[in-house]
């Protein structure tokens, strides 16, 4: 058997509690890039190795404890549609600021480029 070496490098710093990463093309654009969504409720990608906000929905989305997170709360799930790049449609799980039970918000997410994308 042939030895394999492997090493890691970081790709992003300084975003804490994330919950999903994803790629996806951004509508208007050609160039795939890496989704990645905090517990907390901010989204953010990576846009030429730079950091950039995609969406912040910590307003909407349930606190969590003062623990340090990585409950069952927050923001939890990211999909993009199939025709993300044509329609903009994504879907997100989370938790709603205003309950403390079970229970679903849908809402239409869409918003046109260049500017960010807003509930």
């Amino acid at each position: 058997m042939e030895k394999v070496s492997v090493s890691l490098k970081p790709l992003v710093r300084r975003i804490n509690l994330p919950t999903v990463l994803k790629t996806a093309i951004l509508p208007g654009e050609n160039t795939e890039k890496l989704f990645i969504a905090t517990q907390v409720g901010e989204i953010y990608y990576l846009n030429n190795g730079a950091i950039e906000l995609f969406l912040d929905i910590r307003p909407q989305v349930l606190k969590l404890g003062s623990f340090g997170g990585y409950d069952e709360r927050g923001l939890l799930g990211l999909a993009f549609h199939p025709n993300f790049n044509q329609n903009g449609l994504f879907y997100l799980h989370y938790s709603v600021a205003s309950s403390q039970g079970p229970g679903a918000k849908f809402e239409n997410l869409r918003q046109g480029l260049p500017e960010l994308f807003s509930p």
